[in-house]
């Protein structure tokens, strides 16, 4: 009698066991079921930015039981036109990380949420960068939020700098002396990215504003100053020509072979470095009549129209649960809040440069024109190197 009654436990806990596990396994679809999905559209692409972008938006996934936000890759060359035509076949994400100079154009096209009420909580004006925010304002009102901040610098192989006994240029008649005693047998003692995309333009940008007295105008003097500038590198053989062709992570590649004794970059290629295993120093970029970078970096916009509830909510994880910071802290990037940049610092000290040059960065939506002018940069400058034009007819086409 025991023995039996033994059994028909058993046999009911197994019942009631399988039970519970075919219940728990549905609760589990039905959770993922009945989340709202969230897409994000971003053009990162070095492995340091899409690991901590799938880091970020995973941690975020597990941080709540109401969203799943997944992410897409647009390659930043086809950023703008995917945004557009996207928005034509009714096509878009939920949220965008946008380059921070193409902001503005499409807040004028009504294509972001006003986001101003929530933006309010976060004392922007106060504790980010000013420029950053300049990036996501627009009539008073805010339609984003910094996402991060970054600016190029002059980083250079310590190794060829000392066994040449010189020291990092900094200034523009340094660099061209330190350069030409680093190119040779094949070697360059320079490289930046001219290419024709805004990656170009951004690189160009930095030079063209180093000759200026203004952060908002553009000038045909500044600019045929530093297409002249930069076309003697080449000339003198100190720069290869395929600087028309290459992007940053190219630059980077060539950098990492051994090739190249300096280029323009940024923060985003540290990772790269590191992993190869090279020599690198970190000097502020040379300066001209002053010191001048441009701002770079990207904002977090969320598309009209969307779900903007969720949206607000993936951006709360990363400027209020420190999302943001775990984020560029794996993808060797700079916060826009100030606070949690200088934390950052502490463990990446090689990022105390770039902020150091965020307090004469110059944000592209400042710039009278730019979003024409940008799209002629380097294309003019190609003309230069090509010889087709002469750098002052070069500045005029760029300006026309």
């Amino acid at each position: 009698m025991k023995k039996g009654l033994k059994l028909i436990t058993l046999a009911m806990c197994m019942a009631i066991t399988n039970t519970a596990c075919g219940r728990s396994t549905s609760d589990v679809e039905n959770t993922l079921d009945e989340k709202e999905q969230l897409l994000i559209w971003s053009y990162y692409e070095t492995e340091a930015q899409a690991n901590g972008l799938d880091k970020l938006t995973a941690s975020f996934n597990k941080s709540q039981d109401k969203y799943q936000v997944s992410w897409e890759y647009v390659p930043m060359t086809e950023f703008d036109k995917k945004i557009s035509r996207a928005y034509t076949e009714q096509e878009l994400p939920d949220v965008v990380i946008i380059d921070n100079p193409d902001m503005k154009k499409f807040i004028q096209l009504d294509m972001f949420e006003d986001i101003s009420e929530y933006a309010s909580t976060l004392n922007l004006d106060t504790d980010y960068y000013e420029a950053s925010v300049d990036t996501i304002k627009y009539n008073d009102k805010y339609y984003g939020v910094p996402f991060n901040s970054n600016n190029v610098c002059l980083i250079y192989r310590s190794d060829l700098l000392k066994a040449a006994g010189v020291t990092s240029p900094k200034t523009w008649d340094e660099l061209s002396e330190t350069a030409k005693l680093l190119s040779k047998d094949g070697s360059y003692g320079f490289l930046m990215s001219a290419m024709d995309s805004e990656q170009g333009s951004f690189q160009l940008l930095s030079w063209v504003m180093a000759a200026s007295d203004s952060d908002t105008q553009l000038t045909r003097e500044a600019i045929s100053e530093s297409y002249d500038y930069l076309a003697g590198l080449i000339k003198d053989g100190c720069m290869p020509a395929d600087c028309l062709n290459y992007s940053q992570t190219d630059i980077a590649r060539r950098f990492i072979e051994g090739d190249i004794a300096m280029m323009e970059n940024g923060p985003w290629v540290f990772p790269m470095l590191d992993e190869a295993g090279i020599s690198y120093g970190l000097s502020p970029m040379p300066m001209n009549k002053r010191n001048a970078v441009i701002l770079g970096g990207e904002n977090l916009g969320i598309i009209k129209g969307k779900n903007v509830e969720g949206s607000i909510e993936f951006i709360k994880y990363c400027m209020e649960q420190g999302g943001t910071e775990r984020f560029c802290s794996d993808a060797n990037l700079l916060p826009s809040r100030i606070k949690s940049a200088n934390k950052i610092i502490v463990d990446n000290p090689k990022l105390e440069i770039i902020s150091q040059q965020m307090n004469y960065a110059i944000p592209r939506t400042g710039i009278d024109g730019y979003s024409r002018i940008s799209k002629q940069l380097p294309k003019s400058f190609a003309d230069v190197v090509t010889g087709e034009l002469t750098p002052d007819e070069a500045a005029g086409k760029t300006l026309n």
